[in-house]
């Protein structure tokens, strides 16, 4: 049977916003890896009033359609904050999804890319799922793991797609793994000695009573920490407090660490609980009971995602990140996490990554940062 032409549609109408944001759950639901977010957090990502990354970026969403049926599915982004700091005339295609379809691909790339010209983007950057501060890069390696809270995911036949469509690797980022049989190198254990011996350092939980106070700071810490790598750029209070106030319900203290010096924060270090681990068979849904099975899984969480770790750049080479890290995994110890993942740490991102290497944490997934030039 002959298959009909395809077609590209902006999503605009509320049929295609729904269609959109439904896709990837008809796309994997028979992906035994593939944990599915739930569905009203995915659709609150569109909407300005409860998402505030919208506010300054402008953002053009595609549907790809077959004989009526979507196929496929696309963002393209533009952020003049990073292209001002980081990449001049650049700008994001991201929430891509398709089946394997290699024509209705090449059109999604292409509408993304009109979109993108016309704001004046000469260099494409993606999957960027509208900021780096999101999920960022595509799964190239590591499929049998299965992805964490906030982590990209996708069939290993998307990565040709992307070179179909002319997009070449522009950087890698890994994952890496703890389980409590991991054990840190002497030189760790050299480091610790001399920092735990620097007058005024000291390490402590968050306090959630303080939350609003204490999510101030680590805001603080966030965007003066990352704020010399490749692709940051500052994030607003709104933002982060939004993010922050999603995670509020299955966050663990214990596993978001401050160390101060004299009362004055210097660094940080967040660990989530891996809520997929409780979304697991819920297929996005909260109703009737889904609801009731998250909140007696969540607390029985065995695994969890590392997904920060900053020093303030003047307090850089004093041990703290060390210090940090084997804080964290001591929590993680005593908390009875089976397994952490360490993610998404730049390829470039050395300091980082001599400590992960030193904790005794193996790589076990690769995410690809992908480019291509459309002037």
């Amino acid at each position: 049977m002959s298959r009909g032409a395809v077609a590209i549609e902006p999503v605009e109408a509320r049929r295609s916003c729904a269609e959109f944001d439904a896709f990837p759950y008809r796309l994997y639901r028979d992906d035994p890896s593939w944990v599915a977010p739930l569905r009203s957090r995915e659709t609150e990502r569109w909407d300005p009033r409860r998402n505030p990354a919208l506010r300054g970026r402008l953002v053009g969403r595609f549907l790809a359609r077959r004989d009526g049926r979507p196929v496929g599915r696309i963002a393209a982004v533009v952020d003049r904050g990073f292209s001002d700091r980081w990449e001049p005339a650049s700008g994001f295609f991201g929430f891509f999804e398709c089946e394997w379809d290699p024509e209705a691909a090449a059109a999604l790339f292409y509408s993304a890319e009109r979109f993108l010209q016309d704001e004046g983007v000469r260099l494409v950057l993606g999957p960027v799922n509208l900021s780096f501060h999101n999920e960022v890069g595509l799964l190239v390696e590591g499929f049998d793991s299965s992805p964490m809270l906030l982590s990209p995911y996708n069939p290993p036949y998307y990565e040709g797609l992307l070179h179909d469509g002319g997009y070449a690797a522009r950087t890698d980022y890994h994952a890496y793994l703890w389980t409590p049989a991991s054990r840190h190198t002497e030189a760790v254990e050299r480091i610790l000695q001399r920092a735990q011996r620097g007058a005024g350092i000291g390490l402590r939980y968050i306090d959630p009573k303080r939350w609003e106070e204490e999510c101030r700071t680590l805001h603080a810490l966030y965007n003066a920490s990352f704020c010399d790598v490749w692709g940051f750029v500052p994030m607003t209070w709104e933002e982060f407090q939004s993010e922050a106030e999603s995670f509020r319900d299955f966050l663990r203290p214990e596993l978001i660490i401050l160390a101060e010096e004299d009362g004055d924060a210097i660094g940080f270090s967040v660990t989530l609980p891996d809520v997929n681990e409780a979304l697991a068979g819920l297929q996005g849904r909260l109703l009737p009971f889904g609801w009731l099975r998250l909140l007696t899984r969540i607390p029985r969480i065995r695994t969890a995602r590392h997904i920060l770790l900053g020093v303030r750049p003047d307090h850089i080479a004093r041990g703290v990140a060390a210090r940090l890290a084997h804080a964290t995994v001591e929590s993680a110890r005593a908390g009875n996490l089976a397994r952490a993942e360490l993610s998404l740490v730049h390829s470039a991102n050395r300091p980082i990554l001599h400590i992960i290497e030193a904790f005794g944490c193996p790589p076990i997934k690769t995410y690809r940062l992908y480019e291509k030039t459309i002037a």
